[in-house]
């Protein structure tokens, strides 16, 4: 019976292990256990306070479904009382959705004359989904909103794509999938491979995670490496990282800027950590957004 008892307590733990990474709903024990504050009060009170600007700034909100069949949310919010034809596709990362991106970006990219869009990715936010895609699903579901926007507005419209962590990976991963309409792409602490980031801390489990992502998720972890997407892009791409990144090493920053084969720039800021880049150094970060804007958009 001990050993039994033993047994039934493993598996019940691996298995809130798994979903504690893998599904949208953290088992509570282990996110009273595991979950940190990654960064700093000023931080979450400037995040948390452009994100209640935006809930209240005018949208329009869409739905559509993803191949896999799951309800997709997306916001559209205009610059002004006319749509522009620029826009700013902002794709969130992990265990978050698109108040907390995007909030933070809309009031300067409003200045610049451009619309936002957003949406709350597979299990994430007012989507439906139980698991991550680790950017397997979020890359296909961003392309289907990417003809969407096309068809709701025009083939000339101007798109950047700006990703975060999870959601700089998924432009990553969808940047020689593009259509024409995407000018660039913005890439803030997105992660070149999510086998290794996984790997060190799952440790032993990681081969049975592995294994069993196929048979519940529907996708393989070996899918999410995003190094051939981008050497086979025809895009220009911004890679962004912060040097103290804990959650994406800084290492994947650089090996990303390597690898991109076209015109591509980067802002590697010292001392930020994660996704921290536009709070410690913002006019650095608009500085360079702005000399791709005047590049690569009419």
């Amino acid at each position: 019976m001990i050993i039994i008892v033993l047994v039934a307590v493993l598996l019940f733990t691996v298995w809130d292990v798994y979903r504690y990474i893998f599904w949208r709903t953290r088992p509570k024990y282990l996110s009273l256990i595991l979950d940190k504050k990654g960064h700093s009060d000023d931080y979450y009170a400037r995040r948390d306070s452009a994100a209640e600007e935006l809930r209240k700034a005018p949208c329009e909100k869409y739905e559509i479904r993803s191949d896999r069949g799951e309800k997709l949310c997306g916001w559209y919010y205009p610059c002004g009382e006319e749509k522009s034809k620029k826009i700013a596709f902002i794709v969130h990362g992990y265990h978050s959705e698109h108040l907390e991106t995007a909030g933070m970006f809309f009031e300067e990219y409003r200045k610049r004359g451009f619309d936002v869009f957003t949406c709350d990715n597979t299990a994430s936010g007012e989507s439906g989904g139980s698991f991550f895609g680790y950017d397997v699903f979020e890359s296909a579901d961003c392309i289907k909103w990417l003809y969407f926007l096309i068809n709701e507005f025009g083939a000339d419209i101007q798109v950047i794509m700006h990703g975060f962590s999870l959601g700089g990976a998924t432009v990553l991963k969808m940047s020689d999938a593009c259509p024409p309409v995407v000018k660039f792409i913005v890439s803030d602490s997105g992660f070149i491979d999510a086998r290794e980031i996984l790997k060190p801390s799952l440790s032993v489990l990681y081969p049975l995670f592995e294994r069993l992502t196929p048979l519940l998720a529907g996708y393989s972890l070996h899918d999410t490496d995003v190094s051939g997407n981008v050497k086979n892009s025809p895009l220009p791409f911004l890679i962004v990282h912060g040097t103290d990144d804990p959650t994406v090493p800084f290492s994947m920053g650089k090996r990303i800027y390597e690898l991109c084969p076209n015109y591509k720039d980067c802002l590697f800021v010292e001392g930020a950590r994660h996704i921290e880049s536009i709070h410690n150094a913002p006019k650095e970060y608009w500085e360079k957004l702005d000399a791709f804007i005047a590049k690569y958009m009419d």
